[in-house]
């Protein structure tokens, strides 16, 4: 018997290595990928000096990083790395933290135990549940609508903390295990105290089974509602965040309130002391700790003006604050050391009355934000401050506009911004082997927009299985002028 195991054992690890074996030979033909070109609009002579850094991998184990050269109306001329690895690699990702996220905690759809709804006494939605508790019998489901003022004073929070070395969940899951502490959500919700509307209402519904378990759900009702949602950055001590006060109906909401009232608030944290393995691997050495009496108001900002975005610098010192005050785009530039406004830029006025969208796009050496139909580049002065150094016209088309792109696969030079992206069949959402699309824009508009197919192509048309030629997901293509 342990013959025959080891025999399969042996035929299995054989038919593994064979495979890859097989695949690295139909690959190693290609070890020099090339790409054809296909221009869609505009000329290809705007791309003169541009290179693109393609990097496509087959299970992790093949490897071809190729760098492409365009040469105007000339051909293209790409040279490429190829690797090949016994064992699948792993790619590296950044490590990311969100900071301080909260979230409005009504109406989130749980299981409520008897011995939930038993309580002496309820407070706020669980109030509301137990009363139809109370009134359905086994086999039976009963909703009902609410008006939310009526269970609570405030809007309750819920949210998560995630820092380095550091993490906390209060309620996002609805469930308290080792990393809850009720005094993290006693204290935003004593510092956050925003009245609910006294309109706003959700239908909840409540069910036994025959052995009397219970089940639940709730919907907001059609009308204005608040959403408590935050965003912000992450610094080595401190945490910074901003919330959205605007209703579902765009009216502004009551921050009165709140100690120092509405802005940019900020925590300070220590983080966790790690050591660094031979495997690549950390240990933690010191636990990580949220200082939550250093919760503050640390600047303000005028409740009429909306918070789009807020971005942290690539110098480290410098925050990006992204605000709309009614038809107008500011950027505000803050100096992290003392919160104080350093500039503040206009960046665009709306004259249209469809809004397409906002987005923040950034490099480590320039800006792009897009409004609308407009994209700007913005390149720091040196000084602390930003200029707008392009924009095109408030009428670039949406094909051409740059809503999402990793900063790395973004290049700006001479007034020219030029950005590559993935391509994707259109029709079922899966990748196009190794392709992918550029567009290069200047003040006047689109200048060029193609696309570039290599000729490395998928033995499999299975685009669900690992096994297939890919672009990496870490930072897959680089951009540059030359």
């Amino acid at each position: 018997m342990r013959k025959a195991f080891g025999l399969m054992i042996i035929l299995l690890l054989f038919g593994s290595v064979s495979t890859i074996w097989c695949v690295r030979m139909i690959y190693a033909g290609n070890d020099q990928v090339q790409f054809t070109e296909t221009v869609l609009a505009g000329d290809p002579a705007a791309a003169e000096g541009l290179s693109i850094q393609a990097h496509a991998t087959y299970n992790n184990q093949l490897f071809w990083d190729s760098n492409t050269v365009f040469n105007g109306n000339k051909p293209l001329t790409t040279q490429t790395e190829y690797h090949f690895f016994n064992t699948e690699q792993t790619e590296k990702f950044e490590d990311s933290y969100n900071g301080v996220e909260l979230y409005s905690d009504i109406g989130l759809s749980g299981s409520y135990s008897m011995d939930m709804l038993n309580q002496i006494e309820p407070v706020g939605i669980d109030r509301a549940y137990q009363e139809l508790y109370n009134n359905v019998q086994p086999g039976q489901e009963l909703e009902k609508t609410i008006t939310v003022a009526d269970y609570y004073d405030y809007y309750p929070l819920s949210g998560i903390i995630s820092l380095p070395g550091i993490r906390a969940d209060f309620g996002i899951w609805m469930s308290y295990d080792s990393t809850y502490d009720q005094s993290i959500l006693n204290k935003f919700e004593e510092f956050f105290q925003i009245p609910v509307l006294p309109t706003e209402q959700i239908t909840i519904s409540l069910g036994k089974d025959s052995n009397g378990a219970t089940h639940s759900r709730s919907s907001n009702e059609e009308g204005e509602q608040f959403y408590f949602h935050t965003q912000g950055v992450v610094t080595p001590t401190t945490c910074y965040f901003f919330f959205n006060n605007r209703t579902n109906a765009g009216n502004i909401t009551d921050t009165s309130l709140i100690p120092g009232g509405y802005g940019i608030y900020a925590m300070d944290y220590t983080p966790s002391t790690v050591k660094l393995l031979a495997n690549g691997g950390t240990q933690i050495l010191e636990n990580g700790s949220v200082q939550l009496d250093s919760l503050r108001m640390a600047f303000p900002i005028d409740p009429a003006e909306e918070v789009l975005q807020l971005c942290k610098w690539s110098d480290e010192q410098t925050l990006l604050l992204y605000t709309k005050y009614k038809n107008d785009y500011f950027l505000t530039i803050i100096a992290i050391d003392s919160m104080q406004q350093v500039q503040r830029l206009k960046l665009h006025t709306k004259t249209d009355p469809e809004t397409y969208g906002f987005a923040v796009l950034e490099n480590p050496d320039f800006v792009v934000v897009v409004i609308n139909q407009t994209v700007s580049v913005l390149l720091p002065n040196g000084d602390g401050t930003f200029r707008i150094d392009m924009q095109t016209q408030n009428t670039l088309s949406k094909l051409y506009v740059p809503w999402r792109v990793d900063g790395k696969a973004m290049a700006y030079k001479d007034g020219k911004l030029s950005f590559a992206t993935e391509d994707y069949d259109e029709s079922t959402g899966m990748r196009n082997a190794v392709s992918y699309n550029i567009v290069i824009l200047d003040e006047s508009g689109m200048q060029l927009y193609a696309k570039y197919q290599s000729s490395l192509q998928n033995i499999t048309q299975d685009y669900n299985s690992n096994e297939i030629v890919r672009l990496l997901y870490n930072h897959p293509l680089e951009v540059t002028w030359q």
